[in-house]
């Protein structure tokens, strides 16, 4: 019977094609997952052998993510912000970049104990509106999604963080299941951005795994915004913060999209590649 040195060793190797660098961080990450183990047992237990059992659940999970499936989709969360999130191929998988849209609004909103009302449109595993509303201790949040499905996964990760008596989930599409008389402080939202020619051109882990109902912006990616800026006017308190994440070399457009619908874009807010990736406006 093999080590698990042995077996973190033949894992490394066969998802280096996949992961690169990473393989070796993720060799470790699988073999937790399958074994049930926290890490400081794969280090002190590092020259034991494991069982034929155990060496298959290791190479199951392994076979999956050589097929290019996402860590998270495997192991079923993803760590975003200051908690992990369960995830499945019904909703994208959280990302940092995604945490900029967190510290823009926490600095142009610091007032961290007023009782804001939050919208997210398209909430998906609702990574975005769950963290920030743990920021907001008073706040009380909506969460838009036009799948029931990705509305189920954010009402389970509501409910694991205490938050789902402070939560709304309705099922729509952007802004039509709102009441009419409904108004915010703050919206924000991470809506499809991808144009539709070049989803065929991601990396095999997002186009094959992940929603493309989460991904298709349309012709140039910019339909949802449009959608958004269309109805969101009547949706917003005098003086309220919208912030939307955007894809890279989207900015200056969806900025002049925002003003055109009666926003006033304050700025826009770089990622740690210094991608341009938040646009805030104020009502």
């Amino acid at each position: 019977m093999a080590t698990i040195a042995q077996q973190l060793q033949q894992t490394r190797e066969q998802l280096a094609p996949v992961a690169g660098d990473m393989a070796a961080l993720e060799a470790r990450l699988l073999a937790q997952h399958a074994w049930g183990v926290p890490h400081e047992a794969i280090l002190r237990d590092w020259d034991k052998s494991v069982t034929e059992h155990a060496a298959q659940q290791l190479r199951d999970v392994t076979a999956r993510r050589a097929r290019h499936e996402p860590m998270s989709q495997i192991m079923g969360e993803k760590d975003f912000w200051k908690d992990t999130f369960l995830v499945s191929r019904d909703v994208l998988t959280p990302r940092a970049d995604s945490e900029t849209l967190i510290e823009a609004l926490l600095r142009l909103r610091p007032q961290v104990d007023a009782p804001f009302s939050m919208l997210e449109l398209g909430v998906g595993s609702g990574a975005l509106l769950l963290s920030s509303m743990r920021e907001y201790g008073q706040a009380l949040g909506v969460a838009v999604d036009v799948s029931p499905a990705a509305l189920a996964v954010a009402k389970q990760n509501a409910m694991r963080l205490g938050l789902a008596s402070r939560v709304r989930f309705l099922e729509g599409d952007w802004c039509n299941p709102l009441d009419s008389s409904e108004k915010f402080d703050i919206v924000i939202s991470n809506p499809p951005y991808i144009a539709h020619v070049d989803i065929a051109a991601l990396d095999e882990d997002v186009k094959g795994y992940e929603p493309h109902l989460a991904l298709d912006g349309g012709i140039d990616g910019l339909d949802c915004y449009r959608s958004i800026f269309s109805t969101i006017g009547s949706h917003l308190n005098a003086g309220a913060l919208v912030l939307v994440e955007v894809g890279q070399g989207q900015a200056e457009d969806v900025a002049a999209l925002g003003v055109r619908a009666g926003l006033h874009h304050t700025e826009t807010c770089n990622d740690l590649a210094c991608i341009a990736r938040i646009v805030c406006f104020t009502h």
